[in-house]
């Protein structure tokens, strides 16, 4: 099963590829790094990646890394750095555009599965808890904007898909004790167990087919 990774050099992408690369299962990754010397890896699990240096932002860069993918996962988004202006707005909305693009122009009769990291309240705040709504629409509406049209773009696309709609991002360790379905509403969830979702459910299962599943505790 051979598997490209969109954003795999920090949080969710990161922990994936951890994950699949311990996971013992006949996974072969492929990620795009704008500079591969940076990457969060050790050693012994670079040497079984294959890196593509590259741009999200830049279709052919997208092109080299997805070549022969029989899935995708885009953990792209922006990075905030306190209370500064937001790095890489709008990067998921750019990467999922050149994705479809590529896989249209390329791919349209054999189509790779496309599994995008969301967020809970894109489009709908009917998984996001009453109590944190109004912070929602205050501080996510602009990379919310960017998700909600990537996963437009994704539902009408054709392409097998699996919206993964994470609630509030946390650090922690994988505790396998997330719920995750239609509309499910929680505070948080770590990373690290959108990670294991993602692998275990959505790839090694083959779960989730274009379906958009909330995640939290």
């Amino acid at each position: 099963m051979r598997i490209a990774v969109l954003g795999a050099s920090r949080h969710t992408g990161q922990s994936f590829v951890s994950q699949a690369l311990a996971s013992n299962t006949n996974i072969e990754l492929t990620i795009l790094a704008r500079t591969p010397a940076n990457l969060p890896f050790p050693k012994d699990q670079l040497c079984q990646i294959t890196v593509v240096q590259g741009d999200a932002l830049n279709k052919n860069d997208v092109a080299k890394a997805i070549n022969g993918a029989d899935i995708i996962v885009c953990s792209l988004g922006a990075k905030m750095d306190g209370f500064s202006k937001p790095v890489d707005m709008g990067v998921e909305e750019a990467g999922i555009m050149h994705i479809l693009d590529i896989v249209k122009e390329t791919r349209a009769d054999t189509p790779p599965r496309l599994i995008m990291v969301s967020s809970t309240g894109v489009g709908t705040h009917n998984d996001v808890p009453w109590l944190v709504r109004p912070l929602y629409s205050l501080l996510l509406s602009a990379p919310h904007g960017h998700k909600a049209r990537a996963e437009i773009a994704i539902k009408n696309s054709g392409v097998p898909y699996t919206l993964v709609r994470p609630a509030w991002l946390t650090n922690g360790d994988v505790t396998k004790t997330y719920r995750a379905g239609d509309g499910v509403r929680g505070y948080t969830v770590s990373r690290n167990d959108v990670a294991h979702f993602i692998l275990n459910e959505c790839v090694l299962e083959t779960k989730w087919v274009n379906a958009s599943p909330s995640i939290a505790y």
